[in-house]
């Protein structure tokens, strides 16, 4: 019972944080949304996310998301603040390179993490709004962890 209320609670603080990053972002002018999945290389699970990517300058990303590892009593839960640096804006394709916080919830023992996530990716532009993209991101922390995601941005 307690394992559940404490992943209750972080789901709750994760959808908190992407909410509010989402009420904030008619403030900006470039918004967009995403899903993805990928591996954890560290817990061998398969792992869900959401995220919202806006614009903070010609070059600037803020990308807060939220991953969701299943993994049976592994189960994994981050939401991460991360902030990234797009390459090369005139090519069809984006590179980028980042780095932010990370909150990392484990099932195993109920315990909790603060981490800090270095990331880099490469996204396709295409003629419609959906660009699809390949990330990988490492979160240093107690439990370091690699990540490799494939996602779509809307």
């Amino acid at each position: 019972m307690k394992r559940t209320r404490t992943s209750i609670r972080i789901l709750g603080i994760g959808l908190v944080a992407i909410a509010t990053a989402v009420l904030a972002s008619p403030l900006l002018a470039d918004t967009r949304f995403g899903v993805r999945t990928g591996v954890y290389t560290e817990e061998s699970a398969g792992f869900l996310g959401g995220e919202v990517v806006t614009s903070l300058s010609p070059s600037w990303y803020f990308n807060p998301n939220l991953e969701v590892a299943l993994n049976g009593d592994r189960d994994v839960l981050t939401v991460n603040g991360d902030v990234h640096y797009d390459f090369f804006h005139d090519r069809p394709y984006w590179v980028w390179a980042g780095a932010g916080p990370a909150y990392i919830h484990r099932e195993e023992g109920d315990t909790n993490d603060l981490g800090v996530n270095l990331l880099g990716g490469i996204g396709w532009k295409t003629r419609s709004k959906v660009s699809p993209y390949v990330q990988g991101k490492v979160t240093v922390s107690n439990n370091d962890e690699a990540v490799l995601a494939v996602g779509m941005r809307f």
